[in-house]
This record gives C-alpha cells, sequence and structure tokens, in this order.
C-alpha cells in the first residue's frame, strides 16, 4: 500500500541552539540524508514546517504547537494517502528500522509504530498513519487533543519492538549531539 513521507523538522530547535535539520551526521545534512533514505519506500517526501520555506514542504494549517499539527497538516494535504512520518532528529535513523515497520505494517489498525525507547509508550513520530487514522486525529484534535502520543495509546495500533532501541534515541541540546558525535568517534564542525 502506497504512502507519502513527512520529515517532521517544525520544531524551533530551542534546546539544541541551531538547526537539527542541518547538523551532519552522515556525510550531509539530517534533512538531506532522510530524504534519500525515504525515497525507496514513498510516492513523495515531504517537509513538515511552520512555513513553506522550501520546496516540498507542507507548512503548519493548524494553530497548534506540536507534531501533531505536522501529521494534520499532511492529512490536509493529501486525505488519500497514508503517510510515513519520521522526525529529524533521530540520527540512527536507517532502511533496516524502515523495512521492519513495513514488514510488520497493519493497514487494518489506524497507525503502526514502534514502542519508544524506554519500550512502555507507543513512539509517536517514527510511525506509519493509515488513511484511516485522518478522521480520528482530526476528532482527536477538536476535542482539545494535542499529543500525537496520547492519540496512539487512545487508539487501535499495531505496537513493536523496535529491533534495536537505538534506532529511536533523539538528539535534542547540544550535549546530546557532543555525546553522539564522540561516541561516533566524530567531532563538531568548527570545535566545540
Amino acid at each position: 500500500m502506497a504512502l507519502n513521507g513527512l520529515i517532521l523538522a517544525g520544531g524551533k530547535s530551542i534546546r539544541m541552539g541551531q538547526d537539527k535539520g542541518m547538523i551532519d551526521y552522515h556525510g550531509k545534512p539530517q534533512r538531506e540524508y532522510l530524504v534519500d533514505l525515504l525515497k525507496p519506500y514513498c510516492l513523495e517526501v515531504y517537509f513538515s514546517s511552520k512555513e513553506n520555506i522550501r520546496q516540498n514542504t507542507i507548512a503548519d494549517h493548524f494553530d497548534l504547537d506540536s507534531p501533531l499539527n505536522g501529521i494534520l497538516s499532511a492529512f490536509h494535504f493529501d486525505p488519500s494517502i497514508a503517510w510515513l512520518t519520521v522526525p529529524v532528529d533521530m540520527p540512527y535513523l536507517n532502511s533496516r528500522a524502515i523495512e521492519f515497520l513495513f514488514r510488520h505494517r497493519d493497514p487494518k489498525k489506524v497507525a503502526t509504530c514502534f514502542f519508544d525507547s524506554d519500550g512502555k509508550l507507543p513512539e509517536p513520530l517514527f510511525t506509519i498513519w493509515e488513511i484511516k487514522s485522518k478522521p480520528l486525529l482530526f476528532d482527536f484534535y477538536n476535542s482539545g487533543g494535542y499529543s500525537p502520543r496520547k492519540f496512539l495509546e487512545e487508539n487501535d495500533v499495531q505496537l513493536l519492538q523496535a529491533p534495536d532501541p537505538k534506532i529511536l534515541q533523539n538528539i535534542n541540546t547540544h550535549e546530546d549531539l557532543v555525546l553522539f558525535l564522540k561516541q561516533s568517534g566524530q567531532t563538531l564542525q568548527g570545535g566545540e
């Protein structure tokens, strides 16, 4: 079943102090790495952002400061297709993780996702959102909901154990970035 990709890049990156999509983990800016990663699996790949600032951007359409805005905006943009969302701040995402998600996808459910890195709650940002989730997501939002994780907890979803919990690790702060680079034997460009 076909789907589009959505790179969730609409955050302000306040804790990081720089645009997380421009960080180079894989020899290129993370946003470019994710586009290349998603292309083999998706008909089209888009960015979720506060504003329509680059090609293939779906600007946030709702008055909501949450990743749910990007998901809702994607369904507002094209309600006829499922969406695979990936956050811009998960540098360990790779094709094996996407293939695992695809192999275990259940289109009869509202969504397919992993348990988070703690193994307790749904990880809402690396998720396949089926077409049938659209009306439920909008009902959730219209009733005051804003957390995609809470939505997944309240609905019929396919929950998976990640083949490697590290794939779900977020890099949100400068300290997280320094630790990641140190563990991978890299250094920050221009020093710390």
